[in-house]
């Protein structure tokens, strides 16, 4: 997994709306320095999970319908829809012929232990935490 300037955006989006106001692109976009184009890809996904909601019409804008003290990471990053895994070896399904029968790949264990660790590591905090540290 690799952490895109994709999901930068999100989490910078998120932190603009951290106050609960309706913001528009334009001024979620300012105080984040994100590119409007990316910001209206990134609010849309966060939309769609149900992080942000839309406010449609004149005077519409973005606001956060999500509880930053429920929010983590890990949630910002399955919005964006990223793949979290490491290496296409922990994908469920993949086949390697390192790793079957009686064949155990101590790298894919590795591999694994640090999606593990990664994972936990990404819903430690909440956005409320995070924001406030």
């Amino acid at each position: 997994m690799l952490i895109t300037r994709e999901m930068d955006y999100a989490i910078r989006a998120v932190r603009a709306l951290a106050d609960g106001e309706k913001h528009n692109i334009k001024e979620i976009c300012s105080m984040e320095d994100i590119p409007t184009e990316f910001g209206y890809k990134v609010l849309k996904k966060l939309s769609h999970s149900e992080i942000v909601t839309v406010i449609r019409g004149q005077g519409g804008g973005y606001r956060l319908l999500c509880d930053l003290n429920e929010t983590t990471l890990l949630d910002i990053a399955r919005a964006i829809g990223g793949n979290l895994l490491l290496n296409e070896c922990l994908e469920g399904g993949y086949v390697c012929i390192n790793n079957s029968g009686e064949k155990v790949c101590t790298v894919h264990k590795e591999l694994c232990r640090i999606q593990n660790v990664l994972i936990a590591e990404l819903k430690a905090n909440t956005l409320a935490q995070i924001l406030a540290m």
